[in-house]
């Protein structure tokens, strides 16, 4: 599995075990992604580091 692959995966299980998997939903047609009451974010963001303290340790620079 490459990086960017691991590092979206771990975004959504974050944002689903933070806001509930009721309320976290991949809108295709839209390229969004949308979490919780008053989250949402361009689907792509899922694939950057940091976007969730779920994959704080790819942001760290030794």
């Amino acid at each position: 599995m490459n990086d960017e692959t691991l590092v979206a995966l771990k975004h959504y299980e974050y944002l689903i075990r933070d806001h509930g998997c009721e309320h976290v939903h991949l809108i295709w047609h839209t390229d969004s992604v949308v979490y919780g009451p008053d989250g949402c974010s361009d689907i792509d963001m899922l694939t950057r580091p940091g976007f969730t303290p779920a994959t704080e340790c790819f942001t760290r620079i030794d």
